[in-house]
């Protein structure tokens, strides 16, 4: 396909200063980005999925580039319009998808046009069946659930393996779900709100816990002490973790996408507390009553080979309701949406 006309400047949603939504995004005309090196390749964005780590970092609570204006966002789809010389298996006008390796800027989705690069593994093409505000979504969310059970999980290699989610309808829950029953002999119970059980069980969960019920979240505690082989914990905090580690087997493993602070990043967080919570993780490690683990990294290495097939072949499907999709020009909306922790599934910017 002739490489289309690309306009020397686009609209991207700019973080001009760390604060609220309100205060920070602006829906600004930038310079369009341009291949410069022999793996780029340039992506007119259709969608981009709207992540935790990128609502923290434009507040300012999140280590990140700290030289606003910015544009943030990890997540993409979109058509590919040029590309390096030395990029291979994508041609122009090909349908793609994929994740930046820094979301929380400078250079990010949040723009009609992103600059990836065939060297980070993390773009694919885009199946037919996946439209691009799907596709969109999926890079950060995935990848972290995929580390949290498979990087970090230690399950056991034979036998039926039971996994517990804790936070099982948001973001990273949905994908932890059914990213967990794609593995062989595996019981996934989910910790939701009953008002989201039946989503939670419609993707894969054989069991969904209400947390707003004390006698049910006691009865998992009483009943079901050792039970579990990893749990996924996709909330934070010390609540959960203290409540319900023990219904681990002694050899299991509490993995953690988030951290001993619940919504770690949605206040600023001081020297002191990133010591506290520093010193709260190691004591974990080293003293606490069952192995713990933190997702730091994404295994984008992965993400062609192992992630994206799941995709492709639709045991994995994006959680997305019409109410969580946002124009570019809405993302403050988007934004406020993610952060009062009442998103399910996730919250996507249409371009």
């Amino acid at each position: 396909m002739t490489k289309p006309t690309i306009p020397k400047t686009m609209h991207a949603l700019q973080a001009i200063k760390f604060g609220s939504p309100e205060e920070s995004l602006k829906y600004n005309e930038i310079k369009t980005p341009e291949v410069a090196h022999p793996a780029d390749i340039l992506v007119k964005v259709k969608a981009a999925g709207v992540n935790q780590a990128e609502a923290k970092g434009r507040a300012g609570n999140f280590p990140g580039p700290k030289n606003p204006p910015l544009v943030f966002g990890g997540d993409y789809s979109g058509i590919i319009v040029d590309k390096g010389a030395k990029v291979t298996g994508f041609n122009i006008g090909d349908a793609v998808y994929g994740s930046l390796k820094m979301p929380i800027g400078p250079n990010g989705s949040y723009a009609e046009y992103v600059l990836a690069s065939q060297d980070s593994g993390a773009i694919v093409s885009k199946p037919d069946h996946l439209s691009f505000e799907e596709a969109g979504s999926v890079g950060v969310a995935l990848c972290t659930a995929y580390q949290a059970i498979t990087g970090m999980g230690n399950l056991p290699k034979e036998g039926t393996k039971k996994i517990l989610v804790l936070g099982a309808s948001g973001g990273v829950g949905t994908f932890a779900v059914q990213y967990a029953k794609t593995i062989p002999d595996t019981q996934v119970v989910g910790i939701c709100s009953d008002k989201n059980a039946e989503l939670v069980r419609s993707i894969g969960a054989d069991r969904v816990v209400d947390y707003t019920s004390k006698e049910a979240m006691d009865a998992l505690v009483k009943d079901e002490a050792e039970t579990y082989d990893l749990i996924v914990d996709c909330v934070g905090g010390d609540d959960y973790y203290n409540r319900l580690v023990n219904t681990l087997k002694k050899e299991g493993t509490f993995s953690t996408t988030v951290g001993p602070i619940m919504h770690i990043g949605a206040e600023k967080i001081g020297l002191t507390g990133w010591l506290s919570m520093g010193a709260t993780i190691l004591g974990r490690k080293l003293f606490g009553a069952r192995n713990y683990q933190m997702v730091l990294s994404f295994p984008w290495d992965k993400f062609s080979t192992e992630i994206a097939p799941l995709l492709a072949d639709g045991k994995i499907k994006t959680v997305l309701k019409d109410s969580q999709l946002f124009d570019l020009k809405d993302g403050v909306q988007a934004h406020k949406k993610l952060e009062s922790h009442r998103s399910v599934g996730k919250v996507v910017l249409r371009i």
